[in-house]
């Protein structure tokens, strides 16, 4: 699973809000790898303040390398308001496009993925700022002076836009910072961006005309950092030495039976605390020990009390029943497939075991080449890691009426790329099945699964931000420790 990072929160801080054109180059780190370059911009044209951040990546998981280009702009009033905005993502091949703009008081999105376009419209909050509105305030409230805390709202692509996600700046003084250059004197600021399943920490440095020198914040148990310099630097070619995927393997120490009914397991954050893992079900339950560590039960599911139950797929939202941008289970090929596969079930049950057992056998090229493909993609091209077969089990299974949503953790792996008795990141299915929700996993072949996964994080995917929807699970990677332990 790839996440997309954000791209660097240009700031000023000034006594009056004065729009100043801005034109830099970025080096893009991603751990001890140079893994591209970014170029932002910000121009006064036609009354609309224009501004365009672009970045280029090339991110290396299991020795396969993925390219990644993107390209952000917003459009707004000389007094910050929003006027619109797009997006360009194109990530592994993959194009996601989209636009924006305000219409009547809404805020109108229209986001398209290979042959699904979607349109939603979201209330505008008039304290919502996107990037010049950021800049604008900043400069009012100022970023030279230590010790200072304020709040903004601010509608990032990233963290969806349905409503504004609460942003929360500290000032630290002036500091010292290093670039290729050398080291300058600029001025350090923390902005946390809040969202309901999280949050995002960037360390911004700024120079004297309060652009950012330099971006740092940590996902995936690796520090991006974003770093000024020419443009001939830039777009010098790095050499990758991080891979995304393998660094993030958890070793365990201990071999897991292989059908094993019930494991007990001690999650232990290697710095600072563990975030809340908000999971709990059937097959998990969760005791926090301290701040840094949790010890979490998890159960085999239990099929006797499943086919026991009693539940009607109209008792989840529509969330878990409709199509969205990725799980777009109204595709003509993914309804003929869903259709194939279930043909001749007697029950939800069996139907279930068919799609998991079908799509195990249907994406034929097993690889991490592909970042993050909808179900309609991976029904024609056929090939992916676990977020393809995830997302298209769970396409099959609402095409048939089954509510569905995709699980994400860590799972045991007997063998993983040369490291024995590995935990994982990995994502899974959920269907609902008699009043509960059922794991079925695919791309492990197991259409009944044991004791031998952690949940971090559910959803139905229909938010509009892969960053919000990723995060509890990028935030525990490469700074977390595991162990099976004896039962309490």
């Amino acid at each position: 699973m790839i996440c997309l990072f954000p791209a660097p929160v240009h700031l000023a801080a000034e006594k009056k809000a004065e729009f100043r054109p801005m034109d830099r180059w970025y080096e893009v780190y991603l751990g001890e790898s140079k893994v591209g370059f970014a170029h932002s911009t910000m121009k006064l044209v036609e009354g609309e303040v224009r501004s365009e951040s672009i970045f280029e990546m090339r991110i290396k998981r299991a020795g396969q390398v993925i390219e990644m280009k993107v390209a952000e702009r917003t459009s707004e009033s000389p007094d910050g308001k929003i006027i619109g905005f797009s997006g360009e993502t194109l990530m592994a091949g993959i194009p996601i496009l989209k636009k924006g703009w305000v219409e009547n008081g809404e805020i109108v999105v229209r986001e398209k993925q290979f042959l699904r376009e979607t349109t939603k419209r979201y209330p505008l909050d008039p304290q919502g700022k996107m990037t010049w509105g950021i800049l604008k305030l900043l400069k009012e409230k100022g970023f030279r002076e230590k010790g200072l805390t304020y709040e903004a709202r601010v509608y990032s692509p990233d963290f969806g836009m349905a409503k504004p996600t609460r942003a929360i700046i500290r000032t630290l003084g002036p500091a010292k910072v290093s670039l290729a250059e050398g080291d300058i004197d600029a001025f350090e600021t923390e902005i946390e961006m809040v969202s309901s399943v999280g949050s995002l920490k960037t360390s911004n440095w700024l120079d004297g005309e309060g652009i950012a020198v330099r971006t740092q914040m940590q996902m995936g148990g690796l520090s991006i950092d974003i770093r000024q310099s020419s443009e001939k630097r830039a777009k010098a070619e790095g050499e990758l030495k991080e891979d995304f995927l393998l660094d993030s393997v958890i070793s365990l120490g201990s071999e897991l039976p292989p059908m094993a009914r019930r494991n007990v397991f001690r999650l232990r954050a290697k710095d600072g605390n563990i975030t809340d893992i908000a999971y709990e079900g059937k097959t998990q339950k969760i005791r926090r020990v301290d701040g840094r560590t949790l010890e979490i039960e998890v159960l085999a599911e239990d099929w006797k009390a499943i086919r026991k139950g009693k539940g009607h797929p109209l008792q989840v939202g529509p969330e878990y029943r409709e199509a969205n941008i990725l799980v777009d289970c109204e595709d003509k090929l993914v309804k003929e497939l869903a259709k194939r596969a279930g043909q001749g079930s007697r029950s939800p049950f069996e139907t279930a075991e068919r799609l998991c057992s079908f799509v195990s056998r249907y994406v034929s090229e097993k690889n991490f080449s592909v970042g993050f493909a909808s179900a309609s993609e991976v029904a024609r091209k056929r090939e992916g890691d676990c977020t393809e077969h995830g997302i298209l089990l769970a396409a099959l299974g609402r095409a048939l009426g089954i509510p569905s949503r995709v699980a994400t953790g860590i799972v045991y792996a007997k063998e993983f790329k040369g490291t024995k008795n590995a935990m994982v990141y990995h994502m899974w299915t959920q269907f609902y099945l008699r009043g509960r929700w059922v794991n079925f996993d695919s791309a492990l072949r197991k259409v009944r699964c044991p004791a031998d996964r952690i949940i971090f994080f559910v959803s139905s995917m229909k938010e509009d931000s892969m960053v919000e929807s990723m995060l509890p699970t990028s935030e525990l990677i490469g700074n977390l420790s595991v162990e099976r332990i004896d039962s309490p």
